[in-house]
């Protein structure tokens, strides 16, 4: 869990990555039929969260306040319909689209659009690259070579803030779904009397099937001619959907690498900087991996091969 935490936290968060978990954690301690202590850390988180999300702030911070609100909305939802053959990762599904299906609407009925919400991003992104790229130009300032590595930086941060403005609301789907795994982590060890199963290991990571159809609509999206809202929407959707089939693909990984007898801290060293210095490559492997683990089931191969 400590891992866990630390990659949420030191990941680049999109919106609001503490108040992301404190709302669904406070939600998971009520709905346990708290006794007095739950109910008062139950109380604080929210009421802490309440504070962050009303405070004034630009259009971004109420964005990111808004998003809090409906996963806190989605996770009511989950919790209240919870059953006991599904699985956690699906009832954390069942959280993220709830909330994306009413931020969907609220955007059809209102002035809002996710055009405003690009630009948004964009300004809000773009604000804080110019705060690195004045950090390294003080830093750097009269070394040789510095013109050159700050213009490359200011043109690698410039593609990241058109890659996130564009792809923003997968991005927050993917975070917060890593904020409810966390939450329910943390909720396990508050609670004194935790209520469903632990959170499962990176290995056992899978969801239903059915999902692929979310693979397939968004290339469908992205391939047929059509208005740029759609090509929008499928980028969008594959940035979310291949994102969940990454994670898959490194549970197999995972599970893979554990079958073999390769664990410890070397092998998570070993794996952190392949996937620093070779993402492109990982992402490929991981993301074939976890789409192919639809029909061939890598982990049964495994187990069958163990047993």
């Amino acid at each position: 869990m400590v891992l866990g935490a630390l990659a949420y936290f030191f990941s680049i968060p999109f919106v609001s990555p503490i108040a992301l978990v404190v709302a669904p954690l406070g939600l998971m301690l009520l709905f346990q039929r708290p006794m007095r202590r739950e109910s008062l850390i139950a109380g604080a988180l929210l009421g802490l969260t309440a504070w962050g999300v009303f405070a004034p702030g630009d259009g971004f911070d109420r964005f990111s306040g808004a998003w809090v609100c409906l996963l806190a909305g989605g996770t009511v939802i989950a919790l209240a319909w919870h059953q006991p053959n599904r699985s956690l990762v699906g009832s954390a599904l069942l959280a993220v689209s709830a909330a994306a299906v009413a931020g969907t609407l609220a955007v059809l009925v209102t002035p809002f659009s996710f055009s405003e919400l690009r630009w948004l991003a964009e300004r809000h992104y773009g604000l804080l690259t110019r705060r690195y790229l004045e950090a390294f130009n003080n830093a750097l300032s009269g070394t040789e070579g510095s013109a050159e590595v700050l213009q490359a930086l200011e043109l690698m941060l410039n593609q990241f803030v058109d890659v996130v403005s564009r792809l923003l609301p997968a991005l927050v789907l993917l975070q917060s779904i890593g904020a409810l795994a966390l939450a329910w982590a943390i909720y396990h060890r508050v609670a004194r009397h935790p209520e469903g199963e632990p959170l499962p290991r990176l290995r056992d990571f899978r969801f239903s099937d059915h999902l692929i159809w979310g693979v397939v609509l968004s290339l469908l999206a992205l391939v047929l001619p059509g208005a740029a809202a759609v090509r929008a929407l499928g980028g969008n959707l594959a940035a979310f959907f291949g994102g969940l089939y990454m994670v898959r693909g490194v549970g197999i990984v995972a599970a893979l690498a554990a079958t073999a007898g390769l664990g410890g801290p070397a092998a998570t060293l070993l794996a952190s900087l392949a996937t620093i210095f070779l993402l492109p490559v990982v992402m490929i492997v991981t993301l074939t991996l976890g789409v192919l683990d639809t029909w061939v089931d890598f982990r049964k191969i495994t187990v069958k091969k163990t047993g």
